[in-house]
């Protein structure tokens, strides 16, 4: 008589189990694996394919601007108003509360509160948050052949490709993507251009860059990394291809 009952207790923990992997199935990175042979080039093989710089913004922190003129034309990724409107509510809002309270303590002839030293704490978060999104904007002049980018300055004519990279940023209440626009060099080393949430502004941006550069775009943000490239392991495939190459 309890054999019935041990299918029927095994068909309900088989739901139960179906039930759960298919809810995990939501979390699950389903995008295709990156294979560096597809963009056909032998820096790519030679090239990281993890993020130059971890975490990042979920909102656009810079944007492109391109300036023409007669006898020159130039590049440049300058921070965004939303950028600088995000640090000025710290910057103002920490050093107005700083102002309030010393005010309202000379009012009342009272010490100064210790939440004054709070404030103005804030008040520099907010202005070291500005002046490092000032710090990263990069500025890229073909006449002159040289492009600056997070304060060190690069001759163009070394710059192979640009490459386009997405991370999954986990905070404390909630999860987003951030893509990165870096360079890639004619050695494999890359610097960071930009990083932020913004996926349509990265993608037009880096295209417009690349159309001035007349360079390629690797566009990997729709694929996963295997776990050779995201460990830094060896892939028997591209060690080949390298030996043949002589890289």
């Amino acid at each position: 008589m309890p054999k019935p009952r041990l299918q029927t207790d095994g068909h309900v923990l088989g739901r139960v189990v179906g039930v759960v992997q298919r809810f995990l199935s939501i979390f699950k990175d389903t995008r295709e694996c990156l294979d560096p042979l597809r963009f056909d080039d032998p820096v790519a093989l030679r090239t990281n394919w993890t993020p130059v710089v971890h975490g990042g913004n979920n909102f656009c922190t810079h944007r492109l601007q391109l300036k023409s003129g007669l006898t020159r034309s130039s590049v440049t990724f300058r921070t965004t108003p939303a950028m600088v409107a995000f640090c000025l509510v710290f910057l103002v809002g920490g050093v107005g509360v700083a102002v309030a309270i010393l005010m309202t303590s000379v009012g009342i002839g009272m010490p100064v509160s210790p939440g004054i030293l709070v404030a103005l704490a804030v008040a520099g978060g907010g202005g070291l948050m500005l002046q490092r999104a000032r710090a990263h904007e990069a500025s890229f002049d073909r006449t002159s052949g040289q492009c600056r980018v997070r304060a060190k300055n690069y001759a163009i004519s070394e710059v192979h490709a640009l490459q386009l990279l997405r991370e999954t940023v986990r905070g404390n209440d909630s999860n987003y993507h951030s893509y990165e626009l870096n360079l890639v060099f004619r050695d494999g080393s890359r610097s960071n251009v930009t990083d932020h949430g913004a996926l349509s502004a990265i993608r037009r941006d880096a295209s417009a860059l690349a159309d001035y550069l007349q360079i390629p775009v690797w566009d990997a943000i729709d694929f996963r990394l295997p776990e050779h490239l995201r460990n830094g392991g060896a892939d028997p495939k591209l060690d080949l291809l390298r030996n043949n190459l002589g890289l």
